[in-house]
């Protein structure tokens, strides 16, 4: 395969020998510059200069002076420019977007040579156009008299009159934006090619010019190539193929075929006639999801003699997958070439920027003091560059968080660390300050030992802390202040077209590029990425603030023009390949890909050519998971052991209910330690409903003091509703801890403090009908030591948890478990509550059954015990009992079932100490899909 660079070195050689340095050779981009001095320097035998290589741009800029300045210097510029010529005040915050749309329809209008005072006249009767624009075909009349037809000056709609405010004063806006940029010296792309077509006879050019790899020309470029042209200065070589160019419809070939009648090719035909006749293998690969192409390429390479030499490429259609392209290039492929630059908005540092930037749009005030809203900030402290500098401190202070359930998080308690105290302490700076400061300080922050692996990261910070100061050098030049959300804004939209470069030989190695970067270059082998309608082309339409039709009639690009290029390129690509593999995504998500692009069939149901098809799929095991079982070593039993030691250290109600469901969970939570995700409830939940029910039924009754408790107090207690929601509320903002009530108000938390408030009362009702009656203790914690057998020995196992209450009726002592849910109080027998296969398994009354033994161990002097559960939910039906029953009988003494209790826990608690009995998963598999460690076992 000789490619399109080699062709045009061996013809420059043969019409010019060696003398080459008089030549001055003109690309499309810079790449291609590269390959034909390698190509040159392959062909001669002798030491010569190699020719001037340069950009149209470049060219340009090298024989007029006039130098191209940045987009947001020019959008400055034709702000001003368009105050002069409107004569408002329009603020450039206001301006920015819509500005920059006009600056690229000003470059249109420049390289396609059309009248701006023409275009934007406001033409509504047709005379005028007829008689102004004879110039014009009749087609072009009529597509612009389709759209000025629409405008009745008796009776402009609103968005036509504002249209038309704008559009009457941009001919002048043109045309004082260039004055300006004239006397500066500086112009955007269009101009400078503009102003050089129009004095091009003042820039003498004695020298051969060669123009090369271009294609679909501008009227200005047009015009650039015919004057050298006519003056016999230059030569041109085209790329192209016999197969699209001669096809009258195909649209790859739409912008070829004229270009050849007008500047003919220097090269023969016989050298553009690959895409049929060059034994080409084409394969389609369908494949699931965008990741799972990546993760193809080393199957795809592993039969590729050259799958590391420069005729080999990987082409992305789509940027984003350059990454997990990246991270699946084999090893044994040592030298790689990336073309396309990494997107500044996909590194670590512009995340961080992101997300500094949104901060501020969740910050309080109250008083003197500044609250942050906490999503934002529990993700800025998870950020890998704020957490490298402090793992252990960004963990404890997070745990503390959840721990307090925080919602504005006080800016004083963020300040642990010199980073994070930048971050948070409010500051009268403006965002590029505030930015700049913060990325200087991380850039210092990293470990001097860990130089290699933190280099791509300071190469980020330092590529964004060139681009924020340049943005804020610029906008202090042209001495305009916008707003900080402005400045965020421009900023995110540079985040979008930044890339960070890489490193490489771009003569050698793998090649990794974007399709645009492929121009003029050939390859032997290609793998093509992400090749599905609407990446292939794109379907996004560029904005202009010319409408299409007025587009069309000036014969302005439009979208039809884009998609030319991008057939163009494509079919460039492929028309020397050999081995093509073209994979796309075959499943829909958010309504985007799962077809392949437009080009495929073409090439499928046109060309002629033999297409494999391969659908490959992500394998599907329905093999079981293993079963997952964790012997007790000697260090799990020393860790239990430790339940034996003292009433300091106690098992609760709670984990025994664990083990019995679960022996695995018991494992994760009690003995590994491994925490359940706990996350911060911006609205009440049912876990800080009940919470707030507790605290608040015990700080009502708290107010009786160690009284009798009877109907009258009751009855006082129902009457005063402001007490009610007094404690209610306390109660509430101990939860909100450090809270202030302005921060926190909520519609939906107020209905819940409602329903609190409703169910306080229906407690009291309730026990209005049991007075009168004396509170023993209330949220207390009890204890009791229960003997186990071990291979070891029999040791007391501390048991102890916190009871809801306990109070007195007659000689009768009543131990009473809130619960806000529906629990029924209701159990088979007491084994059933220790049967962890049975998934109704009543672990309510578990739990109760055991604070009465707990209660009882510490007053033996009990008469008669009752258990009871006061499900608050069932306590609005007719004739709640809150007995516990077993099989529908109730417990009228818990000493009738004590022994067999006690039987039941002893054997339970010796299962859990016997080193014969593993930690096992649990046999029902109803309780994993609400457990939080279901993630690990992936029962």
């Amino acid at each position: 395969m000789t490619s399109f660079i080699q062709l045009v070195a061996k013809d420059l050689i043969t019409k010019y020998q060696c003398n080459l340095k008089d030549l001055t050779v003109i690309f499309p981009n810079k790449r291609a510059g590269l390959f034909l001095a390698e190509a040159l320097s392959e062909l001669v035998d002798k030491p010569t200069w190699m020719p001037e290589i340069f950009t149209l741009n470049e060219f340009i800029e090298y024989q007029t002076g006039i130098k191209k300045a940045e987009n947001i210097t020019l959008t400055i510029k034709l702000y001003k420019a368009y105050l002069q010529a409107s004569g408002t005040n329009e603020k450039f915050e206001d301006f920015y977007f819509w500005g920059n749309l006009l600056l690229e329809d000003f470059d249109d209008i420049d390289k396609y040579l059309v009248d701006p005072k023409i275009l934007f006249s406001n033409i509504v009767s047709l005379k005028e156009l007829e008689s102004g624009f004879s110039y014009l075909t009749s087609e072009q009349i009529a597509v612009i008299q389709s759209f000025w037809n629409n405008f009745n000056p008796e009776k402009y709609s609103k968005e036509q009159e504002e249209f038309l405010k704008i559009w009457n004063n941009l001919y002048a806006t043109y045309v004082h934006f260039k004055r300006h940029l004239t006397a500066e010296g500086i112009c955007y792309e269009g101009m400078g090619e503009r102003h050089f077509y129009e004095h091009i006879e003042d820039y003498s050019q004695e020298q051969p010019i060669i123009f090369a790899g271009f294609n679909a020309l501008s009227p200005c470029e047009k015009q650039i190539f015919t004057f050298y042209h006519l003056n016999q200065k230059a030569r041109f070589y085209w790329d192209y193929d016999i197969y699209y160019s001669t096809e009258e419809y195909h649209e790859a070939g739409r912008y070829i075929r004229e270009d050849l009648k007008l500047f003919p090719n220097e090269l023969g035909k016989e050298h553009f006639n690959n895409f049929k006749y060059s034994n080409k293998q084409i394969e389609y690969i369908s494949v699931p999801s965008a990741i799972g192409q990546a993760k193809l390429i080393p199957q795809l390479l592993e039969n590729l003699p050259e799958k590391d030499s420069i005729r080999t490429a990987l082409v992305l259609c789509d940027e984003r997958l350059l990454i997990p392209v990246m991270h699946s290039i084999p090893e044994d492929i040592r030298k790689i070439n990336i073309t396309m630059g990494y997107p500044a908005r996909n590194t670590s540092v512009g995340a961080l920027i992101y997300m500094l930037g949104e901060l501020k749009n969740y910050t309080k005030t109250e008083g003197e003091e500044t609250y942050y809203y906490y999503k934002p900030v529990i993700a800025l402290l998870n950020h890998k560059l704020l957490r490298s500098s402090c793992p252990e401190d960004i963990d404890t202070i997070l745990d503390d968080f959840r721990q307090k359930n925080i919602i504005y998080i006080p800016a004083k308690s963020l300040y642990f660390n010199a980073v994070t105290q930048a971050i948070f302490q409010e500051q009268n700076e403006k965002i590029p300050d505030y930015l700049l400061r913060i990325l200087n300080l991380l850039a210092h922050t990293f470990d001097t030992e860990n130089e290699k692996s933190q280099a791509i990261e300071k190469e980020f910070i330092f590529t964004l802390y060139l681009c924020i100061q340049n943005l804020k050098n610029t906008f202090e030049e042209e001495q305009i202040e916008p707003e900080n959300k402005l400045y965020l804004q421009i900023l995110y939209k540079l985040l979008g077209s930044v890339s960070i470069p890489f490193s490489g030989e771009p003569l050698e190695g793998l090649q990794i590029m974007g399709l645009l970067e492929t121009r003029m270059l050939d390859f032997k082998n290609l793998i093509i990425f992400s090749a599905n309608e609407g990446t292939l082309p794109k379907t996004n339409i560029p904005s202009s603030f010319i409408p299409y039709n007025l587009r069309v009639g000036f014969r302005l690009p439009t979208p039809e023009h884009r998609e030319a290029l991008f057939a163009y390129n494509f079919y460039r690509l492929l028309q020397r390949a050999q081995n093509v593999k073209i994979l796309y995504t075959s499943v829909i998500q958010n309504l985007n890909g799962g077809e392949m692009s437009r080009y495929l069939h073409q090439i499928k149901y046109e060309s002629g050519l033999a297409v494999k098809e391969q659908n490959f799929q992500n394998r599907i095991s329905l093999e079981e998971e293993k079963e997952i079982r964790i012997p007790k070593n000697e260090s799990i039993l020393q860790m239990l052991k430790g339940y034996t030691l003292s009433e300091e250290t106690t098992l609760s109600p709670s984990a025994l209910n664990a083990y019995i469901d679960c022996p695995l969970k018991f494992y994760f939570k009690y003995v590994a330690g491994i925490k359940e995700k706990e996350e911060i409830a911006e609205e009440l939940d049912h876990r800080l409903l009940g919470n707030i029910f507790h605290e608040s039924v015990q700080s009502l009754y708290a107010t009786v003091g160690e009284q009798e408790i009877n109907t009258p107090i009751i009855d006082s207690l129902l009457s005063n509703s402001a007490l009610i929601e007094e404690h209610i509320y306390r109660s509430y903002l101990r939860i909100y801890t450090q809270q202030t009530s302005k921060l926190i108000d909520s519609g939906s938390n107020e209905l819940i403090l409602e329903v609190i408030k409703k169910y306080i009362r229906r407690m009291f009702q309730y026990d209005k009908t049991l007075c009168p009656f004396r509170i023993i203790s209330m949220e207390k914690k009890y204890s009791i030591p229960v003997p186990i057998r071990t291979p070891s020995g029999t040791f007391p196992l501390f048991i102890g948890g916190i009871i809801d209450r306990v109070d007195q009726i007659g000689n009768t002592v009543r131990v009473i478990d809130y619960k806000t849910g529906a629990d029924n109080t209701n159990c088979k027998n007491i084994g059933s509550l220790f049967d962890s296969s049975n998934p109704l398994r009543n672990k309510a009354a578990f739990q109760t059954m055991l604070y009465c033994l707990m209660f009882e161990h510490s007053h033996p002097e009990t008469s008669v015990l009752i258990p009871g559960i006061y499900s608050i939910k069932l306590l609005f039906g007719n004739d709640y009992d809150y007995k516990l029953k077993c099989n529908n009988t109730s417990i009228t003494d818990f000493n009738a079932y004590k022994e067999e209790f006690s039987l039941h826990l002893s054997d339970l608690l010796s299962r859990l100490f016997s080193p014969e009995q593993p930690f096992t998963q649990a046999p029902s598999e109803k309780k994993c899909r609400t457990c939080q460690y279901s993630g690990i076992c992936r029962k």
